[in-house]
């Protein structure tokens, strides 16, 4: 096992057992012997101080759950040419914020490396792709490391999804082009939907909640997704919009909704779009994941309501327009 990494010199008259604690890198058994000595390695083993967490790959025991650590370790057995994918790299991305018990490592399919330790997962791939190297790691491309990981994060897979899209990390075509030319994508039709669905116009968790659950079905089909409106020479984009009705309905998540000057931009675009005679209904997080059929039923009642005062409107105009005459 060769490696051409940088690695943190130990200080004069450090040992092992302290010198592990301040690195989390992984080092193989070799290396940590020339720096040390065969005594204070087998020593540091023996104590618990030291752990294999691959096949000749050690790291400090305080150290030994860290997903940082464990990628190094898994990186260091397998050797070049390798790339960390799945749930692993969505991580070392930002996208996912629960490491994986199970580190992916892709690679190419005409490689073999020896039976993978339980918790390294080898994925064999023709897929061709080009490393993305974060902290000094070749990681598939994040669209690569979502359509792997996709089928493994359980309910939590859509959220995995929809955070890079409405980040902007990862394009909506992008991500489609890499599903369609993968050959094996676990729950590939649901990762399919959630693409669609951002393609139509969802930008957030909530609304592709609102979209797919709360709002769902032929009684609010006629609901427009990201529909703009012009107000006072400013410009306002609303989650849901009913144009029959003028009902504006907001998904308000807490990130981008609390504290006194989101409120307050929130009141301000209210009122300007009450000006226009739309009235907006704003849904939360909670409301729309954990109660989403009591937001149906408020906004059936809205809309109901709405309905009857627009339709009597032009009636009541008319008679006295013919009264008048």
């Amino acid at each position: 096992m060769t490696t051409m990494r940088p690695i943190s010199l130990p200080t004069e008259g450090q040992s092992l057992a302290g010198w592990v604690r301040s690195t989390w890198h992984a080092h193989p058994s070799a290396e940590l012997i020339s720096l040390f000595s065969r005594r204070q390695f087998e020593s540091a083993l023996r104590h618990g101080d030291l752990i294999c967490v691959a096949p000749n790959a050690y790291v400090g025991a305080c150290h030994a759950t860290s997903l940082h650590s464990r990628v190094d370790a898994a990186l260091l057995w397998a050797g070049p040419p390798v790339a960390i994918g799945g749930r692993a790299a969505m991580c070392l991305y930002g996208e996912l914020e629960e490491p994986p018990e199970s580190i992916d490592i892709v690679i190419p399919r005409q490689r073999h490396l020896k039976a993978a330790p339980r918790h390294i997962r080898t994925r064999r791939t023709d897929f061709e792709f080009a490393p993305v190297h974060i902290g000094g790691w070749p990681l598939v491309p994040l669209a690569m490391a979502i359509c792997q990981a996709f089928g493994d994060l359980g309910p939590s897979g859509v959220g995995g999804v929809v955070r890079p899209l409405a980040s902007g990390a990862v394009g909506v075509e992008e991500l489609q082009r890499t599903l369609d030319a993968m050959p094996r994508v676990r729950s590939r039709r649901q990762l399919a939907s959630v693409i669609a669905h951002f393609a139509a116009g969802s930008e957030s968790y909530l609304e592709y909640v609102a979209a797919t659950n709360a709002f769902a079905g032929l009684e609010f089909a006629q609901l427009l997704r990201q529909h703009s409106l012009s107000v006072h020479g400013r410009q306002y984009r609303v989650d849901l919009f009913d144009a029959a009705t003028m009902t504006a309905i907001e998904t308000d998540g807490a990130a981008f909704h609390s504290g006194a000057d989101s409120w307050q931009r929130d009141l301000n675009r209210d009122a300007d779009l009450a000006s226009l005679g739309v009235l907006t209904l704003r849904f939360s997080y909670r409301d729309l994941v954990d109660h989403p059929e009591r937001c149906r039923q408020r906004l059936r009642a809205v809309l109901r309501s709405r309905s009857r005062t627009v339709t009597q409107k032009p009636r009541s105009i008319a008679k006295r327009t013919f009264m008048d005459r």
